[in-house]
């Protein structure tokens, strides 16, 4: 059988950096497979191969045996890879029933899918997408009102929709309740049943609950790949990734403990948004899920204390710590959409901080180009 996917010695450099180091990875068509891996492993750029975001320094790419390399973004779009970011991209203000209606047709405009007759057999289509995802009973309200499991189900169904053979799906379960997780689970598992799917994902409970086959990656490369149980058994993996966690410093528990009162203060996020930043600040420092959690709760009590961010950021006494407060802050506004013109608390946050201005720009240029990859 010829792979659905093929990548031969593929290395990707930025300015000498190597976000990619020889890797070669291989998937057959049908197949469900989950890549893990540290903070900084080259997850991203892996995808970013696949879609053709970024072209390999050297070796190759195949889809369905075509070098992507000699195709566009959209070009690859068309020939049948489909991919998921980590924040739901879905147009709030149209139903879920519409955006998929959007998405079945990917010449039809937004006039036409909001005021013209939906053909039959897209109906049938979107009726059984709604089914697929869970959202029949919430099919003719805006996705707005959504929670934030469920606006990413309807992103996933809008994937489907576009009738992709390869789904690229990224960090599905980040922020989600421990329902809207394994729902979540369930979903991709029924999707595998006629499609190729790549999931990146950090939360090992929700990669025991669909992993088939698992790639770890680390630094840029395949590190390990077998079931679940061989993965987590082998040696060098336990030693880079799902070994004993880290105990937190006191400057490390402050330094998230700031960023998360800098967040909060600000009023510029929801609940679901305020979840899913503690469960990345909670990343940043551990891949241990029960660390994680602990974290969380840990978090939820000291915000509840309202302590005034003034009195927090008085204990970074080094440098380096203020830099990787600042690092932190920054990258929250920016996953949740939030500018730092916007965020009042972020520029009285720089304030206190007392960095230099360019190291503080510099910071800042750092994190838009991790997020523009």
């Amino acid at each position: 059988m010829v792979p659905i996917l093929s990548i031969q010695d593929v290395t990707v450099s930025f300015d000498g950096f190597k976000a990619l180091k020889n890797l070669t990875f291989s998937m057959e068509p049908g197949e469900l497979r989950v890549i893990i891996g540290p903070n900084g492993a080259g997850k991203t750029t892996f995808l970013d191969v696949i879609t053709g975001k970024v072209k390999p320094t050297t070796g190759t790419a195949t889809f369905k045996g075509k070098n992507l390399a000699r195709y566009s973004e959209h070009e690859i779009a068309k020939l049948g890879v489909g991919r998921k970011f980590q924040t739901p991209r879905v147009y709030l203000n149209l139903t879920p029933r519409q955006n998929l209606e959007l998405s079945c047709n990917a010449r039809k405009n937004l006039w036409n899918s909001l005021f013209s007759k939906v053909p039959q057999a897209e109906r049938r289509t979107v009726s059984g997408l709604l089914e697929t995802i869970g959202l029949v009973a919430k099919a003719d309200i805006p996705a707005q009102f959504l929670s934030h499991g469920e606006k990413q189900w309807l992103e996933i169904g809008m994937l489907v929709a576009q009738s992709p053979d390869l789904l690229l799906v990224d960090e599905p379960v980040a922020g989600l309740t421990d329902e809207e997780t394994t729902k979540t689970g369930q979903l991709l598992l029924s999707l595998a049943e006629s499609h190729s799917i790549i999931v990146i994902e950090h939360d090992m409970e929700f990669v025991r609950q669909i992993a088939r086959t698992v790639t770890v990656l680390h630094e840029g490369t395949v590190l390990c790949e077998g079931t679940m149980a061989q993965v987590q058994n082998d040696p060098k993996v336990i030693e880079v990734y799902l070994g004993e966690a880290p105990t937190l410093s006191a400057e490390q528990l402050n330094i998230i403990r700031i960023v998360a009162s800098m967040a909060w203060a600000d009023a510029n996020f929801e609940p679901e948004e305020q979840a899913l930043i503690l469960d990345r600040l909670s990343l940043q420092f551990s891949q241990d899920k029960d660390l994680q959690h602990e974290l969380k709760i840990e978090l939820k009590n000291y915000l509840a204390t309202n302590i005034p961010l003034e009195q927090s950021v008085q204990k970074l006494t080094t440098e380096d710590d203020r830099k990787m407060a600042l690092k932190l802050g920054y990258e929250v506004l920016r996953v949740n959409g939030v500018t730092e013109q916007e965020s009042v608390v972020y520029q009285r946050f720089i304030e206190l901080l007392d960095l230099p201005v360019e190291t503080v720009r510099a910071i800042e240029q750092d994190v838009e180009q991790l997020f523009s990859k």
